[in-house]
């Protein structure tokens, strides 16, 4: 399992999350999860975070590096999209790739920011994660 931590405030408190709910409430940390391989992805985002795969050529890393999880063979940009916390909702958006972002099977416009919600389906490119907050 990929981990990538980011320290959550320490006066927030657990919260039971129920499937589509939009605020993450006391939960601290991001889940995804890839169907096809059965890995998982455990973030604990703050403030904002890249999303996309490493750049070999400038060694750049985006801060949510996908390359592990198939991104090159499954088209996802090395500036992918960005994930943004802003009053207890996480908020994703597609930073321009060349193969899209869909959220639940809709093609985000880039620099259009969009809610995430408990069991939500993201696709980057032609990788299919699951959200979950924990």
């Amino acid at each position: 399992m990929y981990t990538t931590e980011i320290t959550a405030s320490p006066d927030e408190t657990n919260e039971h999350i129920t499937y589509g709910s939009a605020h993450i409430g006391g939960a601290t940390s991001l889940k995804f999860s890839f169907d096809d391989t059965g890995m998982t992805i455990l973030l604990r985002p703050k403030s904002s975070l890249t999303i996309g795969r490493r750049d070999e050529t400038t060694n750049s890393i985006p801060d949510v590096d996908l390359a592990p999880y198939g991104a090159v063979e499954r088209g996802v940009s090395r500036q992918h999209g960005r994930l943004d916390v802003a009053e207890g909702t996480i908020m994703l958006t597609d930073t321009g790739s060349s193969n899209g972002t869909y959220l639940n099977g809709q093609r985000l416009l880039p620099n259009q920011p969009r809610i995430l919600r408990e069991g939500d389906e993201v696709r980057f490119g032609k990788l299919v994660t699951h959200i979950s907050f924990q």
